[in-house]
């Protein structure tokens, strides 16, 4: 029973894992492409590059989960944005400037933003009593993704020198494009399937009407209604239902509050990201293969805990999850400042803290949000965490320019406790009222 719900998840967990290593290639060896490959000087013009596109993740996001949320068959979407994203990459190695790539990669952003928002709020619909650990699979191999794209593009760039970035670019939009056809296909062939069930049945039982339905996993039940719909949205979020369900998204409590958590958390620890290179080997005199085992380790662990976390998280609370996800960021940074060691640094950062935070956001978000907003709310975060990571990076270079590179994680450490601060007084089982939803 087990490998038919995966199978049923496949048209899901497939466009995780070419989207997570999409971006590896793009966000990961863009700005070297700009610098050696196009000879973009001004190194303004590629960490604006990041920024925008940042940016432009941030509103698709919402604006993806919006549609999603009106659509009858959202998996569809996720395999039409799948293939125009593919196409949209291709076309990065063969643009003229600076100017062009920027804008191609914004335009693909906006694309790639579909796939978080519409698929991880169609697996919580699918599985109302375990949304955190269905979301904890596509995260899963969204990191899967995100290291075989790293490990893969490394290993073309080493092979191939600076020829090995738009080949990456190149590969990694194909397995896009691949992967949104066989989405396309995979769910043509079950909606044919369960078209020819429900003729083999009989006549007895009357025709659905409307556009047709996504079947749940083959060999389990599917679900009884159209996720999304009205009757579905009372279920999924109670505690919030005094919430108006056509008014602002950002009206929703677990909404604005998450937000605020992760614009503090993941900023701080995306500035730091930035900066980890010179930290390691020019202010601690770190060996250079210092860099790749943290950032190894960090992904490795992570795609080895989400599960479990996914699973803890629905029996024991995502908001629980949260906290120690925020407090783990806010204990990291702390160390980090009082044992300034290379390898002391190497094992802290190595430590699967986002896990944490990304199965406990999706969790509150599953629990706290109607079934009919579902959608909508998963875009806030995702984008949410696409324009921490964009302010991060900027904060980062700024605050190491001004101030040296020790003064980076303090302030990591400063924006976590913020984070931590938010997320206990706001969060926290009891700590205050959902009913109402925007209320304090």
């Amino acid at each position: 029973m087990k490998s038919l719900r995966m199978g049923g998840r496949l048209p899901v967990l497939l466009p995780a894992a070419a989207e997570g290593a999409a971006s590896a290639a793009v966000y990961g060896y863009g700005p070297l492409y700009m610098r050696q490959v196009l000879g973009e000087p001004r190194l303004t013009v590629i960490t604006l590059m990041l920024a925008i596109a940042a940016l432009a993740w941030f509103f698709a996001a919402g604006a993806w989960g919006r549609v999603g949320d009106r659509a009858r068959r959202p998996l569809v979407l996720v395999g039409w944005a799948l293939i125009l994203s593919g196409a949209v990459q291709a076309a990065l190695p063969f643009v003229p400037g600076s100017a062009a790539f920027i804008a191609g990669v914004v335009v693909w952003s906006c694309l790639l933003a579909a796939i978080a928002p519409l698929s991880v709020s169609w697996l919580t619909l699918q599985a109302p009593d375990r949304p955190a650990q269905e979301a904890a699979g596509f995260y899963r191999m969204r990191s899967v993704g995100w290291t075989v794209g790293s490990i893969g593009a490394s290993l073309l760039v080493s092979l191939l020198d600076l020829g090995g970035i738009p080949a990456a670019i190149l590969i990694t939009a194909g397995t896009s494009a691949v992967v949104g056809v066989a989405v396309l296909a995979g769910l043509r062939r079950t909606l044919a399937t369960a078209v020819e069930t429900r003729t083999g049945a009989g006549a007895a039982t009357a025709p659905e009407t409307g556009p047709p339905r996504e079947s749940g996993p083959p060999g389990e039940p599917g679900p009884s209604r159209e996720p999304g719909s009205p009757a579905d949205a009372g279920a999924a979020a109670p505690a919030e239902a005094g919430a108006s369900a056509s008014g602002p998204i950002w009206r929703f409590h677990a909404v604005w509050t998450l937000a605020a958590v992760i614009l503090l958390t993941v900023t701080g620890n995306e500035a730091f990201f930035a900066v980890l290179g010179p930290y390691l080997t020019e202010y601690l005199a770190g060996s250079l293969e210092y860099i790749g085992i943290s950032m190894g380790v960090a992904s490795f662990l992570g795609i080895v805990v989400v599960g479990p976390l996914g699973r803890l998280a629905d029996r024991w609370g995502a908001e629980r999850v949260l906290l120690l996800g925020c407090l783990g960021y806010a204990a990291m940074y702390g160390l980090m400042v009082l044992w300034r060691d290379p390898l002391a640094t190497l094992v802290l950062f190595g430590l699967p803290v986002f896990p944490f935070m990304s199965t406990g956001a999706t969790g509150t978000l599953a629990r706290r949000t109607p079934a009919r907003r579902r959608g909508e709310a998963i875009g806030v975060y995702e984008g949410t965490s696409a324009l921490a990571g964009a302010v991060g990076s900027v904060l980062g270079g700024t605050v190491a320019d001004a101030a040296g590179l020790a003064s980076v994680p303090v302030m990591s450490f400063l924006l976590a406790v913020g984070g931590l601060l938010v997320a206990w007084t706001r969060l926290r089982p009891g700590a205050t009222s959902w009913e109402g939803g925007s209320r304090a």
